[in-house]
């Protein structure tokens, strides 16, 4: 209870953890270097079961998800853009309605993703049907692939500011915004958690505001 001895156990998506993650990992090692730490990275209805099973603590993951048996709360919004390099300087500045973004050659996260399934939920919800021509694991790949002018992807602003600023990327402009989205932390429902789990939770919503 002291913190002198124990174990986290975490998942979490790949973006997350560098993006996210990262910064409040190190805050907790520091202050309680005798806790071990387990990450587990998977996919957010991965790490939704795994929570179930008790396999891990808790799971930090791309919202929203819908299960009864889990708490979940948010922690930090973000925002789903389309970004373009050089190749489609074009676009720069141009309204662009949603049919126009999907007739675009796209590059997006591959389809077990919840984050695509997120911005794909909501291009159905306006009848309109996201086909892209590269499909990638990792959120650093979206960017990468589009500097060098492979096609436009979507990817989250907030991870992308780096590349936008400094890699000749911009983001393209919509007509009607993907809607604003959350990640969140999430455990069993009706389940105490371990002291270092707590803890933990406590570090982030110390530092992030919603």
């Amino acid at each position: 209870k002291n913190l002198m001895e124990g174990q986290l156990k975490l998942g979490v998506g790949d973006t997350i953890s560098r993006y996210f993650l990262l910064q409040h990992l190190e805050s907790f090692n520091k202050s309680y270097p005798a806790i071990k730490i387990k990450i587990i990275n998977k996919t957010t209805i991965e790490l939704g079961r795994m929570v179930k099973s008790g396999d891990i603590d808790l799971a930090i993951i791309n919202l929203p998800l819908e299960d009864s048996s889990l708490e979940v709360k948010s922690i930090q919004k973000v925002h789903d853009i389309f970004v373009a390099g050089n190749s489609y300087i074009s676009l720069k500045g141009e309204p662009l309605s949603l049919s126009e973004i999907s007739s675009l050659p796209l590059i997006m996260l591959d389809s077990s993703s919840r984050s695509r399934q997120y911005v794909e939920d909501f291009f159905k919800s306006k009848g309109i049907s996201l086909n892209p021509e590269i499909e990638l694991g990792s959120h650093d790949l979206l960017l990468q692939f589009t500097r060098i002018g492979l096609g436009i992807s979507c990817v989250v602003k907030e991870y992308s500011v780096d590349f936008i600023n400094n890699e000749g990327l911009f983001q393209l402009d919509l007509e009607e915004s993907v809607p604003v989205r959350s990640i969140g932390v999430c455990k069993l429902r009706g389940v105490e958690l371990p002291p270092a789990a707590k803890k933990f939770i406590e570090i982030i919503l110390s530092v992030t505001k919603m």
